[in-house]
């Protein structure tokens, strides 16, 4: 579903190449590595939001470096959900707005009715009439997690999707991770959480 050949990117005196990497339709492939190892800047590659120095990116079999502008983000709109992290919510939307807001760009049809059971499920509900300000760092990290959920992509991408989360609110993190893996959904996650990965087909340490 996703093959990195021969990825280079450098910072500096920062970064990582000749890496190679593969994850087949319906796997999971984790990413762990020490800190500041370069396992974001490889999620942000091999999603598209980061062009490598050198090296190809095919994603569902389409060369990423034949795609751009308008081509490359209805590609990833259609294909990647992209947990990433910092602040990515939009400020001056609801919760529940901003649950919403990523399928309406992607022309995708989600109803408050879908968000609201996953909010349920992520222990989210009283919060979807809140601003992202007035959240805490855990419910910030639900909510976007159920954001790239209701895209429904066939692959799901997570940096740490379960940093800053309580420990109940970890296992229901992993739970729900491994059940869409089960459905068929590839997934590739960069994390320190041993407990997630011990469901992945594939974990690839990073090193500087």
């Amino acid at each position: 579903m996703i093959t990195g050949t021969n990825l280079a990117k450098h910072f500096g005196a920062n970064g990582f190449g000749g890496v190679s990497f593969s994850v087949g339709r319906g796997q999971f492939a984790g990413v762990t590595g020490a800190s500041g190892c370069g396992k974001t800047t490889l999620l942000n590659i091999l999603t598209g939001m980061l062009k490598p120095d050198s090296g190809t990116v095919c994603v569902d079999g389409t060369d990423l470096r034949t795609l751009r502008g308008k081509a490359l983000s209805a590609l990833r709109a259609q294909k990647i959900g992209y947990m990433m992290q910092g602040n990515v919510l939009l400020p001056d939307l609801t919760v529940m707005q901003n649950l919403l807001f990523p399928a309406q760009l992607a022309g995708k049809k989600v109803t408050e009715a879908q968000a609201e059971a996953l909010a349920e499920q992520l222990r989210i509900s009283s919060i979807l009439g809140s601003y992202p300000a007035g959240i805490s760092g855990g419910e910030y990290r639900r909510v976007m997690l159920a954001r790239i959920l209701l895209l429904d992509t066939p692959v799901l991408a997570a940096d740490e999707p379960t940093s800053n989360l309580d420990s109940v609110s970890a296992q229901i993190v992993r739970e729900i991770l491994h059940a869409r893996k089960e459905s068929g959904v590839t997934l590739l996650v960069a994390t320190h959480d041993r407990e997630l990965l011990q469901g992945a087909d594939t974990v690839i340490c990073m090193d500087r």
